[in-house]
């Protein structure tokens, strides 16, 4: 799927005398990226300091951790899949993910 840019318009007025909201897909991905970067980032955060939490991210890869972060599917099918040694690796693999993640796509 090619991603392409698609311009976020919010009309201010509301409904029905405004032109409503273009480009409402691309905005409530943008929102949800970001909300699940901060979830990866509170997860890993937790993990600097405890290390019974680094044990079950990094080595047992455990799913019950992911989901007592509120983490999406996609976002634990992908955890289990990175291979990542260290807290340092992995936090640099989420960092990359989400660098070159598109925010704006069109489907």
């Amino acid at each position: 799927m090619a991603n392409t840019y698609q311009p976020m318009v919010m009309d201010i007025f509301p409904f029905p005398n405004g032109q409503g909201f273009s480009g409402a897909k691309a905005w409530w991905k943008h929102v949800l990226n970001l909300e699940e970067k901060r979830r990866l980032n509170n997860l890993v955060g937790i993990a600097l300091l405890d290390t019974g939490v680094r044990n079950r991210l990094i080595d047992e890869r455990d799913p019950a951790l992911y989901e007592a972060f509120g983490l999406s599917d996609e976002t634990k099918r992908w955890l289990q899949d990175v291979s990542a040694d260290s807290l340092d690796e992995l936090a640099s693999i989420i960092n990359a993910a989400f660098a070159d993640a598109p925010l704006l796509e069109t489907a």
